[in-house]
């Protein structure tokens, strides 16, 4: 199955937007859309600001559920 092309500003409020269905993720948390290398090649990452990472500990697994799970249907665009 191929990927969907999206660009980092949709992404990241797809993303925010799945994180309001958590009361662990306060609505002032931002996520930032990152280029990684993966074991499968280029990807990319959600992250959240590094304080906010260690003060809501399980709102930063959170994100990184929902990196896991959307990195399977999305690629980042060329934007």
């Amino acid at each position: 199955m191929a990927k969907k092309p999206i660009s980092k500003a949709d992404l990241a409020k797809l993303i925010r937007h799945r994180m309001d269905e958590h009361t662990e993720c306060p609505p002032w948390i931002s996520v930032e859309i990152r280029k990684v290398k993966t074991s499968e090649g280029p990807g990319w990452s959600a992250v959240t600001n590094p304080t906010d990472s260690i003060s809501y500990v399980k709102c930063a697994r959170i994100v990184g559920a929902l990196t896991l799970e959307l990195r399977k249907k999305y690629e980042l665009s060329d934007d």
